[in-house]
């Protein structure tokens, strides 16, 4: 089978269930007359998707808010997750002081604590910034402890026989090593981020995709609703698909290992 044969079958098994979806989803809006006010079909979805996108451009502002602040928490909780991360698998005797507070904080409904943030922070971004990265912190911190950890032991051998600093160690020999354990954390984590930013969205009311749904959903614009939703889902499609294509490009000797 040629390139551009792949190309297709892959394309086209991509598509096929999202177009059985849309199928059943059109079949059971007709079939069991419900209102547009409850379920709108996929088509009249896809016009408003359509119009806030590119005629009336009323979904951008409120999808850009939700990205800002999503892509701005998931940075800031990824990186503090992963240094720490990567500090507490080398050192052992601070992973025994440190590792069940994070644990212990992680046990902790992030939902729960949101009332707390926006008391202590106010009603402004600085405190969905602050929710997505404690809600996206964690599962980064375990791909960066579980793969830094598990570099073989001959490697770490061998540096040290080399007398590298520890640095020069953990660039050179621990972090190749965790880099597909900390990818596969970070895809995990950006989904995270997008839930907690539209809570956050939900409970400050002051714009998002988060409150366009509410809002459109207490106004029985379902259509609205729907289509923020989708594009949500979009969102966190694209960023893992960008994650995916990086661990791809950055962590090329995994997808070497597998072909061989």
């Amino acid at each position: 089978m040629n390139r551009p044969t792949e190309l297709l079958a892959g394309l086209v098994l991509r598509l096929a269930p999202i177009a059985a979806l849309l199928l059943v989803w059109y079949g059971i809006v007709h079939g069991f007359g419900i209102p547009d006010r409850l379920m709108p079909d996929p088509v009249t979805v896809g016009l408003r998707i359509y119009a806030g996108l590119f005629t009336e451009g009323d979904l951008w502002s409120h999808l850009w808010l939700t990205f800002k602040s999503t892509f701005a928490g998931f940075v800031l909780g990824s990186v503090l997750a992963i240094a720490l991360g990567s500090v507490l698998a080398m050192n052992r005797k601070l992973e025994l002081l440190v590792y069940p507070l994070v644990v212990l904080i992680q046990a902790v409904p992030k939902v729960a604590i949101a009332p707390l943030v926006l008391l202590w922070l106010g009603f402004d971004e600085r405190s969905t910034v602050t929710l997505v990265g404690l809600i996206c912190f964690f599962p980064a911190f375990v791909g960066a402890f579980v793969g830094v950890r598990s570099t073989p032991a001959v490697l770490m051998d061998l540096f040290h026989t080399l007398r590298a600093s520890a640095f020069k160690t953990y660039v050179h020999c621990n972090l190749p090593h965790a880099a597909g354990s900390i990818v596969a954390g970070l895809q995990v984590g950006w989904g995270f981020a997008l839930v907690g930013c539209v809570v956050m969205e939900f409970i400050m009311g002051m714009g998002g995709a988060g409150f366009l749904i509410d809002n459109s959903a207490n106004a029985l614009d379902t259509a609205t609703a729907v289509a923020a939703m989708i594009l949500l889902g979009l969102l966190g499609y694209i960023g893992g698909g960008v994650l995916a294509e990086a661990k791809r490009r950055i962590v090329f000797w995994e997808g070497g290992r597998r072909n061989g």
